[in-house]
């Protein structure tokens, strides 16, 4: 039996590697547009920052795809998918398969402004990308998005000596991550180290002569010679959709709970998949890394003839904002059915606490500063324990240690919530 990978992230990686060890007689492909071994994207902004060199961005070598057993064609671009013949089209040749796992990743989105088009302007995504910002000699440097990619980014670049301006179009930072208050102290520790933030701002153009000089939004001008978009990512579904795979609601290659696409024999994991969430049910996209992998490991299985189940992803961010820790598990406001939201916040010495209870039960953490109690919240998350009042939440989620004594806000009532 041959199981091709079309992507060789940590989804098709991991899927191989557990095609491998289930059926070791089984042929493993994988096929990748990118010349490089697996790397880790989300070390990609420390090798930006000099916080670590180029090397240790890498996750594998190239000898260990041949040592495991595993078959590489990489710097091959997949130009399209024959379901009816079992082929996948490269530039250079057809690979046939008897099982396909899709492993395509996301592709970050390029805004439609006047002067994109200009020198210095780059996007966030692969280590060439990040290739290419570090090798640009600048002195003033304009990231436009705030969410985790867009905050790192402008971290590494103030690191390496940049003045930056950080612009958000919506009202606060990380506006799918945390909620506005939470939102508004990693603001603060982004503005004490020399970040300049700028929220409810739009790009309106680039401008510059060949090489970008400024750009111009709906309020000011900012002189800058580095411009990063980070407005967001979207899943890379173009070789499906040719093909006729079903695509979900989301934009993402729809797939069962074994990660089976509509297509026969040919599977989907990682960022270009429609998955459900764990904690609502509800269709989801979550281009992140350890949803990645578990789903890569999912799709390996079934692909090998191993039954195994997906039980949903679960968002789990984890940022480290000049030395302040900072955590968000599940969903924030935006996320869920305001109405049934309660709002349990306190500050701790040090840190900072955002619980969010829907219909009875944790569906969002948010913390800054303190992160002691992330193993009991996540396992609270994980088993969907209902939770009666207050006292229980007390009993059940926080250690008596921590002293916790919050106030129990409402739906959507109290101090930050006019």
């Amino acid at each position: 039996m041959r199981i091709v990978i079309i992507g060789n992230g940590i989804a098709g990686n991991t899927a191989a590697l557990r095609v491998r060890e289930l059926n070791p007689r089984a042929e493993v492909i994988i096929l990748s547009e990118e010349p490089f071994p697996l790397y880790s994207a989300c070390v990609l902004t420390d090798y930006l920052g000099h916080e670590i060199d180029r090397e240790r961005v890498f996750v594998k070598r190239l000898a260990d795809y041949s040592k495991r057993g595993i078959k590489v064609l990489f710097g091959q671009k997949a130009t399209a998918l024959d379901i009816w013949e079992r082929e996948v089209l490269l530039e250079t040749e057809n690979v046939a398969y008897d099982r396909l796992i899709i492993a395509t990743g996301s592709e970050p989105i390029l805004p439609p402004i006047g002067g994109v088009d200009n020198r210095g302007i780059f996007i966030f995504k692969s280590i060439t990308d990040a290739d290419e910002v570090s090798q640009h000699d600048g002195k003033r440097a304009v990231v436009v998005g705030s969410g985790p990619i867009g905050i790192q980014v402008a971290i590494a670049l103030k690191r390496r000596g940049y003045r930056v301006t950080l612009i958000e179009l919506l009202d606060h930072i990380l506006p799918h991550t945390f909620d506005q208050y939470p939102a508004s102290l990693l603001q603060n520790v982004l503005e004490e180290q020399g970040i300049k933030v700028l929220t409810d701002e739009r790009v309106v153009r680039f401008l510059g002569s060949g090489s970008v000089e400024a750009v111009v939004t709906n309020k000011r001008r900012i002189k800058s010679d580095l411009v990063v978009l980070a407005v967001g990512a979207r899943p890379r579904v173009s070789l499906a959709q040719q093909a006729g795979i079903e695509i979900g609601r989301l934009g993402g290659i729809k797939i069962d709970d074994h990660m089976l696409t509509s297509a026969a024999n040919i599977y989907a994991c990682g960022d270009c998949a429609q998955v459900k969430d764990r904690i609502t049910g509800e269709d989801s996209l979550s281009l992140l890394w350890h949803n990645a992998w578990q789903q890569g490991e999912r799709a390996g299985s079934n692909a090998a003839g191993i039954p195994r189940v997906y039980p949903g992803s679960l968002d789990i961010r984890v940022f480290n904002i000049f030395n302040t820790p900072a955590v968000s598990i599940g969903k924030n406001l935006v996320g869920l059915e305001q109405d049934s939201v309660e709002v349990i916040e306190r500050h701790l010495k040090g840190g900072y606490y955002r619980l969010l209870v829907s219909w009875g039960r944790l569906a969002g953490v948010q913390s800054i500063g303190w992160i002691r109690d992330m193993g009991i919240l996540l396992n609270t998350m994980q088993r969907k324990d209902e939770l009666k009042g207050l006292e229980g939440m007390q009993s059940r989620l926080v250690p008596a240690t921590v002293g916790w004594r919050c106030k129990l806000i409402g739906p959507l009532r109290g101090p930050f919530f006019p």
